[in-house]
């Protein structure tokens, strides 16, 4: 989009009509969202708790009693007294800046991000089925697709512009077959060639049916299967109990509503499929997203025009974050349980980053803060407070005296009246950095107006941290030499 600015304030907002992934679309986040960068509720001066009473300072004062904390923390208990909670709101650079800070400059494992939790079932099942949870299709497959298949993804409701893109292909001349799997109806199912209701909880038995047609009807492709695929006998024993009329019988969709289906799957020869919050906030979410991959998979629908798999995200740059290393997973995709890849990052001993078990989940840190282990926690862009489970709990958890809590945020929250120093930052449209979406493009996002007051960059305060606390590497070289998004965005 571009911003408009008068005064130096923003203004409006209009859709690029060349861009590749909106083409001059907007839907209502994009044409309202930009207002709140205005309000008057904003962050503008550092905050820090005397007395129990949040009051105003400066950035000296505010960075300087982290930085003491933070020294102590690792001259006392060691690094994994530290941990860090971020979101699916920041840009690629400052998420791989935090992730070099606290993995290979701190030296602690507990750094972790909510889309952790909104899309854990789309990186987890594409880890699963293809080694890293990096998207293989785009949304320029839509175009292409004969086949499109919705599983739980309400795109109508939830990503409007994609909805539309959907919508010019059935009304051109040559449109495709659209698959809906939803328990409720709505605009996607009115549009759609079938509609599949399975009872909630029931999307596993569903997939596993439709699966079981699909290689009953012989549709599958053995070339790409003996090429690229190991596994398919043990999944063609598995699904071989749940025919038709057993996935009915689980799901509530008549057996030949799912017969039709899987012969439109089965049959189509550019299938472009999506999965969002309807299967990956259910039951079995995580296998019954595999199976939608494995429906790929053996019909060889991956690597063509038209053809891939969107298990979708739900926050803006969750994609980045993930990318970046700012949750459960090192940076570039890497595998933290392999030694190489452990071994090639940063020029720092291997031994200082965390990689003698998995990263530490949000909901764990919360239990090792319960427990008095983890000591510091510095949120970034999100509000747990409200978001996390067992609010009781985690308020109480946030509220301990014995736990140091930094926030950094553009509005106050309710996450920041338990903060110890609240850090005002700047929003999108106030900084520079990048964007990747669910089909892994890359954005620029250029600064068009400065944030109020105080506030700063999260990337600026992620590097000021770093100056003073002073992080080497091997080479006794600052671990974190850069200065601006340009350099961060170079060496990620």
């Amino acid at each position: 989009m571009e911003l408009a600015v008068r005064d130096g304030r923003l203004v409006g907002v209009r859709g690029v009509a060349g861009d590749r992934v909106n083409r001059g679309r907007l839907d209502p986040k994009d044409l309202y969202g930009w207002q709140a960068l205005a309000s008057p509720d904003r962050l503008t001066r550092p905050l820090v708790k005397e007395d129990g009473v949040l009051r105003e300072s400066d950035w000296d004062t505010a960075m300087a009693r982290i930085t003491d904390r933070a020294r102590a923390l690792l001259d006392g208990p060691g690094p994994d007294s530290i941990g860090f909670y971020t979101s699916g709101q920041l840009f690629l650079e400052e998420y791989y800046a935090l992730a070099v800070l606290a993995r290979g400059g701190l030296g602690t494992k507990h750094l972790d991000g909510s889309t952790r939790l909104c899309t854990a079932t789309a990186a987890e099942a594409l880890k699963e089925s293809f080694g890293c949870d990096g998207q293989p299709g785009s949304y320029a497959d839509i175009d292409h697709a004969d086949t499109v298949a919705l599983f739980g993804h309400n795109v109508a409701e939830t990503q409007a512009v994609l909805w539309s893109r959907i919508l010019d292909r059935i009304a051109g001349a040559d449109p495709p077959v659209l698959l809906c799997v939803d328990p409720r109806p709505g605009p996607v199912s009115e549009a759609s060639t079938i509609h599949l209701q399975p009872r909630p909880g029931t999307n596993l038995a569903l997939m596993n049916g439709l699966l079981h047609e699909v290689i009953a009807g012989g549709w599958t492709d053995p070339r790409y299967i003996y090429a690229h695929v190991v596994g398919f006998d043990d999944l063609a024993r598995h699904v071989a109990r749940l025919p038709a009329e057993a996935a009915a019988e689980a799901t509530g969709v008549p057996a030949e509503q799912i017969r039709v289906a899987a012969r439109l799957l089965g049959q189509a020869d550019r299938l472009l499929s999506t999965v969002l919050q309807g299967f990956c906030q259910s039951h079995q979410a995580t296998a019954a997203a595999v199976q939608v991959n494995n429906l790929h998979l053996i019909r060889g629908m991956l690597g063509r025009s038209g053809c891939g798999v969107l298990q979708m995200n739900g926050q803006p740059t969750a994609q980045n974050s993930r990318e970046c290393g700012a949750d459960g997973d090192l940076p570039g995709f890497r595998n933290w349980a392999n030694p190489r890849h452990v071994a090639k990052l940063w020029n720092v001993p291997p031994d200082r980053i965390p990689h003698d078990g998995p990263p530490t989940h949000a909901l764990q840190m919360i239990r090792l803060a319960e427990e008095g282990s983890l000591r510091m926690l510095w949120v970034s862009g999100t509000n747990p407070a409200v978001s996390l489970p067992e609010l009781d709990r985690i308020r109480a958890v946030l509220g301990q005296d014995r736990l140091f809590l930094v926030v950094q945020d553009l509005f106050p929250t309710e996450t920041t009246a338990f903060a110890d120093v609240v850090l005002p930052a700047a929003g999108w449209g106030e900084k520079t950095g990048t964007f990747t979406n669910a089909d892994r493009t890359v954005h620029l996002s250029l600064t068009a107006v400065d944030p109020p007051g105080e506030a700063r960059p999260d990337l600026d305060i992620f590097l000021d941290f770093a100056r003073r606390v002073d992080l080497r590497d091997a080479s006794n070289a600052p671990l974190i030499p850069w200065r601006n998004p340009e350099t961060v965005f170079e060496a990620c």
